[in-house]
């Protein structure tokens, strides 16, 4: 009967600690720039197509257009932030 006690509160406790880390986990700061240029305004009818980018680094030169052409005043810092967001969301390629 010990055994199974144990081995309920085991999973019991992961469940616990992957449901609070999982809630409790801090938004990508990517997201909050994805929002703040109003990035859907441009990609709504057709969001984030990978046959276009094929690769991390044309992800990342992608949203430097973007940047550039929309002139939202983001920092090379903040354009890397929303390519990881992107590539975390969207696209799921292999960061070199």
């Amino acid at each position: 009967m010990k055994d199974t006690s144990n081995r309920f509160m085991f999973t019991f406790g992961s469940s616990l600690m992957l449901f609070t880390s999982t809630v409790f986990a801090e938004p990508h700061p990517g997201k909050a720039l994805h929002d703040k240029a109003d990035c859907m305004k441009c990609h709504a009818a057709k969001p984030y197509d990978p046959q276009k980018t094929t690769d991390y680094p044309k992800l990342v030169k992608a949203v430097e257009f973007c940047n550039n052409n929309l002139n939202t005043g983001f920092w090379e810092e903040e354009v890397e932030q929303l390519a990881d967001y992107l590539n975390q969301e969207y696209y799921h390629f292999e960061k070199p």
